[in-house]
């Protein structure tokens, strides 16, 4: 993953951040939920500064599974990773590395790879020697485009609940209605 990616190297001014662009461990939400409104963000000092479109993970107990893509510019402490991919002409894109990052292999990897025992954290040299198949462009398009609409089928309560439930009271009405048709009697 080096060769395609790096961690950030920006800094950010704990002043220009607030409850919403700060993200500490704690407002990572388990099991790949992404994050909540930050209850304590930093007054003084320098943070990691991420950018839209950068892969944020956990780094204290991988197995959580803490996990965001970015939809802001923001900051963040030494216990978030900021994985951003690297300027190499269109080689990777930021939702693929997501995906890929949030895939349950990964989780596996990284905390096996972890360090520590009661507060294990991720290895910052194994994760950045994670392996995987990269397609060109125009499939990783395709494959993002697929596990989106997937993904917002499965938790947007939106459009993929109200959605089932519509197709299931259908279903339904269609059986309900064969079993209570009888032909009139003779």
């Amino acid at each position: 993953m080096s060769c395609i990616a790096e961690y950030s190297k920006d800094r950010i001014s704990a002043r220009e951040v607030n409850s919403l662009n700060y993200v500490g461990v704690d407002n990572l939400l388990q099991n790949k939920l992404g994050k909540a409104v930050a209850s304590y963000v930093p007054k003084t000092g320098y943070l990691t500064k991420y950018q839209q479109g950068d892969v944020l993970i956990g780094n204290i107990r991988p197995y959580l599974r803490k996990i965001w893509l970015s939809d802001l510019v923001g900051g963040t402490n030494g216990d978030v990773l900021v994985i951003r991919p690297k300027d190499v002409a269109n080689v990777v894109l930021n939702r693929f590395l997501y995906h890929i990052l949030s895939d349950e292999r990964f989780f596996i990897y990284d905390n096996n790879n972890s360090k520590g025992a009661k507060m294990p954290r991720g290895n910052k040299v194994a994760i950045m020697s994670y392996k995987f198949a990269l397609p060109n462009i125009e499939e990783q398009e395709r494959i993002v485009s697929i596990l989106d609409r997937f993904d917002a089928l499965c938790n947007d309560l939106s459009s993929g609940l109200p959605a089932e439930i519509e197709a299931r009271q259908k279903q339904y009405e269609y059986y309900r209605d064969k079993l209570l048709s009888f032909k009139e009697a003779e």
